[in-house]
């Protein structure tokens, strides 16, 4: 089996434009003013800015995995200072790894935190992709590991990817051997 990949990383732009709008900050300050100090420290501020302001706007579907022979690895963009250090130094994001055989037992859930009433979108089911595409985080894969852990991974931006999503649920309890179960979270 090949590398099997959902979601998105979090690549080079976001530090890029924060950088590039520090630098600008930075340069017009001292063009106005001609104090330095003062252009760094607001061309900083800025960057930080910027950066904070792409961290706020992601979506959930910035939860990146993938599966592949050895078994899963994911990276966690849950919470906003993960994700703001990984828009900062997207080259030092911390990778969770772990072997099929770790799995102690899987949860297909649906629902989780759905923003629209359920009697609007028709079910989370037969909604319009456009608006599924703005619910946070309506389907992911809930693992608990033999250590006692649990690690969701989102799979809110593939989630018209039905094929692909059976069959990576099929060798996730194939090669760890155990079933797998659905549960359709409420509101």
């Amino acid at each position: 089996m090949d590398k099997i990949e959902f979601g998105r990383k979090i690549n080079y732009v976001p530090m890029t434009v924060s950088l590039v709008a520090g630098l600008v900050v930075g340069i017009l300050v001292y063009i106005f003013t001609k104090v330095i100090l003062l252009a760094i420290i607001l061309g900083i501020t800025g960057l930080v800015i910027v950066a904070l302001l792409y961290a706020r706007s992601m979506t959930d579907f910035y939860g990146y995995w993938e599966v592949n022979d050895e078994g899963i690895r994911s990276y966690n963009y849950q919470n906003l200072s993960t994700r703001l250090q990984s828009v900062m130094l997207p080259f030092s994001e911390s990778q969770f790894a772990f072997k099929f055989a770790d799995i102690k037992s899987l949860t297909v859930v649906v629902g989780k935190d759905m923003n629209a009433p359920a009697n609007i979108l028709g079910g989370s089911f037969s909604a319009p992709k456009k608006i599924m595409f703005h619910l946070p985080t309506p389907y992911y894969l809930e693992l608990k590991l033999n250590d006692g852990r649990e690690v969701e991974l989102d799979l809110s931006a593939d989630w018209d990817d039905s094929e692909t999503i059976e069959y990576v649920i099929a060798v996730i309890c194939s090669e760890a051997d155990i079933p797998a179960e659905i549960v359709k979270q409420e509101n």
